[in-house]
């Protein structure tokens, strides 16, 4: 009796030194989380052309025309609204059967971690991207940007790409968190079934991929900056050679007519001085054959997916747009 009772503490005793580790279940690998992410990116473009169909009946092909980014931000907080933050699984994770752990893997991201996931992943990125529009200089093409010093040249589109491809990289190397925003709220995936080592290391990895990326964001570097030091270098050369004959304009002025300047094309007036499609001042104004002023790039953009003015519907072809001297 005594002895039964000896071999049943000691069963306790050994299950109590099983770690927890061996209870997790194990974190999923880079290739079933980028099948799911191709999966999930499939969905929510469907998901976004069902939005845009129900907004453009509402509000007409204007606000379509003109509000694109918005379109995409409500269908991706859509799609994570009615899956993630529900606590339940998106069609991509249903397919490869993946759940959200935490970052030691022991338990289910709460609802906070979800609601901050679904802001920085559909909301957040569009707020930080229309305030770097503002403060850093869009791409001006190769002219304009060999003006500029090594830091001036820089873009919110090439820092944000940069950032994202260092993300990326690390996503091979480690298989954790294909999103930036998983990283920062600790959403990882993990296998909702048991998966067999050596079955998962047989699968391989994208560590070749990384490193590749790596290498491509390094040649990148060296390039920017030889190149800006090489323009720093032409450009004082070209000033030392302007100050010494005179004549030499010390800048290019702009083709493009502003109509928000009333010096420019007196003859419209005041009133008319707005583009339809963008409500704003007119850029480059332009005619169409019916009549009606827009900016060139406004009305050439509608007239590739829309053959028809989009005030009176006359019929309109790009080559029949007339731009405005």
């Amino acid at each position: 009796m005594s002895e039964g009772l000896e071999s049943d503490g000691l069963k306790r005793d050994q299950q109590a030194l099983v770690p927890v580790q061996d209870h997790v279940l194990p974190f999923a690998d880079a290739p079933s989380i980028v099948r799911a992410h191709q999966k999930d990116s499939y969905f929510e473009s469907v998901l976004r052309d069902k939005v845009q169909g129900a907004v453009q009946v509402l509000t007409g092909q204007r606000f379509i025309h003109t509000h694109p980014d918005e379109i995409t931000v409500a269908a991706k907080a859509l799609y994570v609204g009615l899956t993630t933050v529900l606590g339940s699984r998106t069609l991509g994770e249903e397919y490869t059967d993946l759940m959200y752990v935490t970052r030691d893997g022991k338990r289910i991201p709460k609802l906070l971690r979800r609601l901050g996931f679904l802001a920085s992943y559909s909301i957040i990125p569009y707020v930080i991207t229309r305030i770097l529009r503002r403060l850093l200089p869009v791409d001006e093409g190769e002219g304009a940007s060999s003006k500029k010093n090594w830091f001036q040249s820089l873009s919110y589109s090439k820092i944000l790409d940069t950032l994202l491809n260092v993300h990326l990289a690390l996503f091979y190397f480690n298989g954790a968190y294909y999103d930036l925003a998983k990283r920062i709220f600790g959403l990882r995936y993990a296998f909702g079934h048991r998966v067999d080592k050596e079955e998962q290391l047989s699968r391989g990895g994208y560590e070749l991929l990384g490193g590749l990326i790596f290498t491509q964001i390094a040649f990148k570097a060296i390039k920017h900056f030889s190149e800006s030091f090489q323009n720093d270098r032409t450009r004082k050369s070209n000033t030392e050679v302007s100050d010494n004959i005179t004549g030499v304009p010390p800048s290019v002025p702009s083709n493009d007519i502003d109509l928000s300047n009333p010096k420019l094309l007196k003859f419209i007036p005041d009133f008319s001085r707005n583009c339809m499609l963008c409500l704003s001042p007119m850029t480059n104004p332009s005619c169409a054959p019916c009549g009606h002023l827009f900016c060139w790039n406004c009305i050439s953009d509608w007239s590739r997916d829309h053959p028809e003015c989009p005030l009176c519907r006359q019929a309109l072809t790009e080559q029949s747009i007339l731009p405005l001297r």
